[in-house]
């Protein structure tokens, strides 16, 4: 058997017991769609709306002019699963709680059937954590945030600040504007019609990045892929203030379409540790820079062995 025929085929056996167990789970905990229950609440603003959501629960969020938090579950009751919603005097607490936790089950097979719908006033902070989860972001101003082991965020026509810190995040962003910092392990984060306003930061260990700009940033941009792309696309809009591309000097690679004013090579400590006696070391890495009208705002792409890179 071929070398990748073979990889291949472990790759197979090592993933079908995880997927068997999965749908095992699945199948057994299903319920008829008959048997899908629906609550609602009504609030008047607050400061702050936190939510800890697990396993497979998707939320949808969206901004309104009313001055009210208007908040619908939609779920299938089940012995092991059950959902708390509290007020507090300026914060609304919403809290998905898996009781007699079973280890030996995977925390997605909780809350499948569990679907949240919530719309929040204008200028909110909205903070949220938790396993995993699946959120859908529309028409917000305000701060969110969100720490999770797994997550899926999608936001459109966003303006005010997005704070993601996460071991797994696939993220997509269109036609917003504001502060940005994600950061994940692993991964893809997609932008596109993107206007920075304030400092923004965006980086990933394994996933990819790339960013299409609305216009030129007003603010300082830091886009990092240690091991992937990390790509910023200007779309034909002004080019100006202080660039700076690093890359591993034997394996990283750094693309653009303006030359460069200096380039210099440096010692960093290595990003990937193989055993105990790589701590320590260093590598060398190439920085290369230039700069376009003013030195502001500073433009950052930086990678181990991928590419950093811009577009026009």
């Amino acid at each position: 058997m071929k070398t990748f025929e073979r990889a291949l085929l472990i790759k197979l056996l090592l993933i079908l017991p995880l997927v068997l167990m999965i749908q095992s789970y699945t199948e057994s905990g299903r319920l008829s769609s008959s048997e899908l229950s629906e609550k609602a609440w009504s609030f008047s603003n607050k400061d702050t709306l936190s939510m800890e959501t697990m396993g497979n629960t998707k939320v949808y969020i969206s901004g309104s002019g009313s001055g009210q938090i208007e908040i619908r579950v939609r779920y299938i009751a089940r012995p092991d699963e059950k959902f708390e919603v509290k007020e507090k005097q300026r914060t609304l607490y919403l809290e998905e709680i898996i009781l007699n936790y079973d280890r030996q089950r995977p925390t997605q097979t909780y809350f499948e059937e569990c679907t949240w719908i919530i719309t929040v006033p204008q200028g909110i902070y909205i903070k949220c954590n938790g396993s995993s989860s699946d959120f859908k972001v529309s028409g917000f101003n305000g701060f969110f945030k969100a720490d999770y082991g797994f997550g899926s965020f999608v936001f459109d026509n966003v303006d005010g600040n997005i704070e993601m810190s996460m071991g797994s995040l696939f993220s997509k962003i269109h036609n917003s504007k504001g502060t940005f910092n994600l950061s994940s392990a692993l991964g893809s984060i997609r932008a596109t019609d993107l206007t920075i306003t304030g400092n923004s930061s965006f980086s990933t260990g394994m996933g990819s990045i790339k960013i299409s700009l609305a216009r030129m940033p007003a603010a300082d941009l830091y886009v990092c892929s240690s091991f992937n792309k990390a790509k910023v696309n200007f779309n034909g809009h002004p080019v100006a203030g202080y660039f700076e591309f690093i890359a591993r000097a034997d394996k990283g690679r750094i693309k653009s379409p303006f030359k460069f004013d200096n380039e210099e090579t440096f010692l960093d400590d290595i990003k990937n540790y193989k055993t105990s006696s790589d701590f320590g070391k260093k590598d060398k890495y190439n920085r290369k820079s230039f700069i376009r009208g003013d030195s502001n705002p500073k433009i950052t792409l930086k990678t181990v062995t991928g590419t950093a890179k811009i577009t026009m």
